[in-house]
């Protein structure tokens, strides 16, 4: 019937990709080449790049290394959208930052019955409590350490941390600190979450530690602000070894919580509390850069 002859293994076309033995290894990016119409097109094979939370923590290694810009962007894409996946992971159930506003009848509102009730009586009409929950009206402001001391897996995490706050946040200021301070995005941005997370990770990690140039900045940020509520977060070991006393700038807050990052040492415990005093906020601790994202987590739903 027009058959092979027993035996006679059939030909392989050069793009018949079943063939095992024709496919490109897992994971290899396949680009066509030129070829004649009649053949199809031929497959060649490139390294393989970066994926997932690997292209996160190696992402700065990565871009030093000189890659071609289309690898450079599929790497970055990757690995902003690893931290956007471990950043919703670690929110899962939760809610966004909320205040309760209260008022009496006939504001828009809930009643709350225990509020009516400790109103003095003989009641009024004015005496019925109704309250509101709204989302926070406030302008907040990320003070990142990305002095030379942080390593690609720390700044992924700290890339972690600040999806975890523009996610849950309606806006989103952010500020870079080594020995001078970079503004990511300013006060009362409302930047993409990607974009924010993009902008962490593509800062190279150089220069000393001036933590005062960084708080400078995110105070100037928050000057501008006005919103009801302004405050900042300083995520740092808490340990400068440029530029004046931090606490200087902190003082200039309306409120700077502040995270100490790493082992607990009597130095870094002392510097951090002094700043978070003068900045009328409030001290904690991560024990280590993947403990950080939790620690903001938490911290913000407390706020």
């Amino acid at each position: 019937m027009g058959g092979l002859p027993p035996g006679t293994a059939q030909k392989k076309s050069p793009d018949d990709l079943s063939d095992p033995r024709a496919a490109p290894a897992p994971g290899a990016r396949l680009t066509a080449t030129a070829a004649p119409a009649r053949s199809g097109q031929r497959w060649t094979e490139e390294p393989t790049l970066p994926t997932g939370w690997g292209a996160a923590m190696g992402y700065r290694d990565f871009a030093d290394s000189g890659p071609d810009p289309e690898a450079l962007a599929m790497v970055r894409e990757r690995a902003v959208q690893a931290v956007l996946d471990r950043a919703r992971r670690l929110l899962r159930h939760g809610a966004r930052p909320m205040e309760t506003i209260e008022a009496g009848w006939p504001a828009p509102g809930e009643l709350d019955l225990d509020l009516t009730l400790a109103r003095p009586r003989p009641w009024s009409a004015e005496d019925l409590r109704v309250v509101q929950r709204l989302p926070r009206d406030a302008d907040v402001v990320a003070v990142l350490d990305m002095s030379l001391s942080m390593t690609g897996e720390k700044i992924a995490l700290l890339a972690v941390a600040a999806a975890i706050l523009r996610l849950k946040l309606e806006r989103l200021g952010v500020v870079a600190f080594d020995s001078a301070a970079h503004v990511l995005a300013p006060a009362g941005s409302a930047l993409h979450p990607r974009a924010i997370v993009r902008r962490v990770l593509e800062v190279p990690a150089r220069g000393y530690t001036n933590i005062h140039a960084g708080l400078e900045a995110g105070a100037d940020a928050l000057a501008r602000s006005t919103r009801r509520e302004r405050l900042g977060l300083l995520l740092s070991d808490g340990v400068a070894n440029l530029g004046p006393d931090p606490a200087l700038a902190a003082a200039r807050y309306p409120r700077l919580h502040v995270v100490q990052i790493g082992a607990p040492r009597p130095q870094a415990e002392r510097a951090c509390r002094a700043i978070a005093e003068a900045g009328r906020g409030r001290r904690l601790h991560a024990p280590t850069y993947a403990a950080l994202p939790r620690v903001v987590r938490d911290l913000l739903y407390r706020l």
